[in-house]
């Protein structure tokens, strides 16, 4: 798997993921938001995929402030077409809900005209759903079985059309970044917690969404819920302690032990040589991909000597447990793996750093001096 980390870059989100994120720190007490799947999407489906699924983002404000607004992500170019199709995405939306105020495409597409939705047709969308037919998850059969004539379609498409509106972005990281200065308090961290603190954060946002998405439920945060998350990370993620929740990690990032780079990679032939399950194998690699992506953390935040403290310590580990197995006539490649992983190592922070920079020194690309082998 790739590194997203990249310095001071949120790279690796969704942009679906990013626009809700825009609008988390305005929330107060009593808002919501909502974020639903049109479309039917595989269970295996990554939040990096999210992209090229139809949702919809619906912000709901608290009772007192009385206005709602619906948005549709798009990181491509919006033609005539596919403006068509977000409108009736949101004629479903305006059906269900009487109150919005207002619709709004977000794009970082700087040729898709402002005022797109105007050069929609009214009757060319009537057209589609009344003459539709096949499967009934479709949106044009969702929109016809609600059985309106024609009049009334066409008056819920421009009651949609003329509330509907285009918001560009240049710049959405940057964006993303101005907006979280007071929810993460960046003047007290340096650029790099601040930032890591954002990753973070939309990290656990994206890994609840995917789940709901994946089993056709909405996903709902309300501000309470955004709260608790914000203290959580505010709290694990300082100068001091920058490595990301690897719950967070697990949930985002996917080993498919049939892929052919893992499948031919030098830790997966080691792990093999110890006689693991396909599980257990799976559980070792992802410990030494969260090592990676905190390593590449570390030499970020310019914490080399860290890095070096933590994979000197495993290798002296595996040294350590080797020569004891064979004075004891026990070397094995599962006994070598086993008991290296068994040894303290105060360097890193958790267990599954601790765990993963045994594998990570098992991979081609390691000096020779620290790599480690379960079977020689």
């Amino acid at each position: 798997m790739e590194d997203k980390s990249g310095i001071y870059s949120l790279g690796g989100f969704a942009y679906q993921i990013l626009v809700l994120g825009l609008f988390i720190p305005q929330m107060a007490c009593g808002d919501e938001i909502s974020f639903e799947t049109i479309d039917d999407v595989a269970t295996t489906l990554t939040q990096e995929n999210l992209d090229g699924v139809d949702n919809l983002l619906q912000i709901q404000p608290s009772v007192e402030q009385k206005k709602r607004f619906s948005i549709q992500v798009k990181k491509t170019n919006v033609n005539t077409k596919k403006a068509a199709s977000i409108i009736k995405n949101w004629m479903l939306v305006e059906i269900a809900n009487k109150d919005i105020d207002s619709y709004c495409l977000y794009t970082d597409r700087g040729a898709t005209p402002l005022k797109i939705f105007e050069r929609v047709s009214t009757s060319d969308i009537v057209n589609d759903i009344k003459t539709a037919s096949g499967k009934p998850s479709s949106i044009n059969m969702r929109l016809k079985s609600y059985g309106y004539s024609k009049q009334e379609l066409e008056t819920i498409c421009s009651r949609v059309i003329n509330k509907s509106g285009v918001k560009i972005f240049s710049d959405f990281e940057d964006e993303i970044k101005k907006a979280y200065e007071y929810f993460f308090i960046s003047a007290s961290v340096t650029k790099y917690v601040y930032v890591n603190r954002i990753r973070d954060f939309l990290s656990a946002i994206a890994s609840e969404i995917l789940e709901c998405v994946i089993y056709g439920k909405a996903y709902t945060l309300k501000y309470e819920h955004a709260a608790k998350l914000q203290s959580k990370v505010l709290e694990s993620i300082r100068d001091e302690h920058i490595e990301p929740s690897y719950a967070n990690f697990k949930k985002l990032n996917k080993i498919n032990l049939s892929d052919l780079e893992i499948a031919n990679s030098r830790e997966y032939k080691q792990l093999l040589e110890c006689g693991l399950e396909n599980k257990a194998i799976f559980r070792n690699l992802m410990w030494g991909e969260y090592y990676a992506n905190c390593k590449f953390g570390y030499y970020e935040a310019g914490m080399r000597t860290l890095v070096d403290d933590i994979e000197e310590t495993a290798y002296e580990n595996f040294c350590e447990t080797k020569e004891r197995l064979q004075w004891l006539n026990k070397d094995t490649p599962r006994n070598r793996l086993d008991g290296t992983k068994e040894m303290a190592n105060e360097n890193a922070k958790n267990t599954q750093i601790k765990y993963g920079a045994c594998i990570g020194l098992t991979k081609d690309n390691v000096d020779s001096k620290l790599q480690i082998s379960w079977k020689d």
